[in-house]
């Protein structure tokens, strides 16, 4: 255990390979499973689309129209709020990047007084 840990002290760039690495392999099933979920919605929907048109090929434009019109609204609030969320979180890692610079001011101020 002693050589391991002497190793990654020696060669934090492994440290960071190794870390990289792991991130990858756990995004990698993450994203697998929800391509799977969105496939198997997708063919759910073609599924029941299709009942739909086969039942009534008339109406069946005007249904998508409205489908269509809910996913873009759908879509724009999920956007909208992602750009919020990016705007947000990069303030934040601004902000926490100052944090330590006012930390140690602060103690010299202590220091001084």
């Amino acid at each position: 255990m002693d050589a391991v840990t002497g190793y990654i002290s020696a060669h934090p760039g492994a440290l960071v390979m190794i870390v990289v690495f792991i991130i990858i392999v756990m995004l990698h099933f993450i994203f697998k499973s929800f391509f799977k979920l969105a496939l198997i919605l997708l063919i759910i929907l073609l599924a029941v689309s299709g009942y739909y048109y086969l039942k009534d090929p008339d109406k069946m434009p005007e249904k998508i129209n409205q489908s269509i019109n809910m996913l873009k609204s759908g879509m724009s609030e999920i956007v909208n709020k992602s750009k919020g969320f990016f705007k947000d979180s990069k303030e934040l890692y601004k902000e926490g990047k100052e944090v330590p610079g006012d930390f140690n001011k602060m103690l010299k101020e202590s220091e001084q007084k």
